[in-house]
């Protein structure tokens, strides 16, 4: 991880040996007295940290200095149709790590609805992934990821849109870069499961004015074309151009 992230602010703070913060800054840091970490506070500020004490059992001391403003969150959220598991904690880590707004995972027809039962859900798996995908991207903004039981209730917290884009293998004749749209107000990014959308779907996507689009002739997996959407949509509409720079 490239920052370490605390649910609250604080000025100094102890870490017990044990703590798994403390472990990563002892075998991956390599920390000494003195040296210097990124810490961030979950949706604030981020800064540099001194090691200000290790005791012998391995806990050590962190002193806060000056702090900065964390990138914000871009202006893109994504619409899921329930993939596995393993797939889901994929793109929690990668679609916190590009800072998408929001994460809206639903059953769709073509969904297992065994899937909405994993552990996963079941306990805070799920944040420790977007967790760690906001570390890593140097962030402390979390985006806001629910899972609803369909289709229609997960559109329906959808707030006011100006980009709406479905993607789709078989039926989409433009490709992503091709859907016009403007750099302001929300972009929502709908991507179904493995087994893709149903016909139903399609004509609730088309009926709500959704866009059908699709990231050319090769079919890609659900996680690596969340991460190639979000990517190409924030480029394309110039989202990042006035993000806050990370320093290193």
């Amino acid at each position: 991880m490239n920052l370490i992230l605390f649910d609250e602010p604080f000025e100094s703070i102890r870490l017990a040996g044990s703590d798994d913060r403390t472990q990563h800054l002892h075998k991956v840091l390599r920390i000494k007295v003195g040296s210097r970490v990124f810490v961030g506070f979950v949706n604030g500020p981020r800064a540099r940290a001194e090691v200000i004490s290790i005791d012998s059992d391995g806990s050590c001391v962190l002193k806060v200095g000056a702090t900065e403003p964390a990138p914000e969150l871009l202006p893109i959220a994504l619409l899921i149709g329930l993939p596995r598991p393993h797939t889901v904690r994929r793109i929690l880590f990668e679609a916190a790590s590009l800072g998408v707004a929001a994460m809206h995972f639903f059953l769709a027809e073509n969904s297992e609805p065994s899937y909405a039962k994993s552990r996963l859900w079941q306990t805070d798996e799920w944040r420790e992934r977007i967790l760690r995908g906001t570390e890593q991207a140097f962030g402390t903004h979390l985006p806001r990821v629910e899972l609803h039981p369909d289709m229609q209730s997960a559109m329906s917290v959808l707030p006011e849109l100006s980009v709406k884009i479905a993607l789709d293998n078989y039926e989409a004749s433009d490709p992503l870069s091709a859907v016009s749209g403007s750099n302001s107000g929300l972009a929502i990014i709908a991507i179904g499961p493995e087994r893709g959308w149903s016909a139903a779907e399609r004509s609730v996507f088309r009926e709500s004015n959704w866009s059908l689009a699709h990231l050319g002739p090769h079919v890609l997996r659900t996680e690596t074309a969340c991460v190639a959407a979000v990517a190409g949509l924030a480029t394309r509409l110039e989202l990042w151009r006035d993000q806050t720079k990370g320093t290193r």
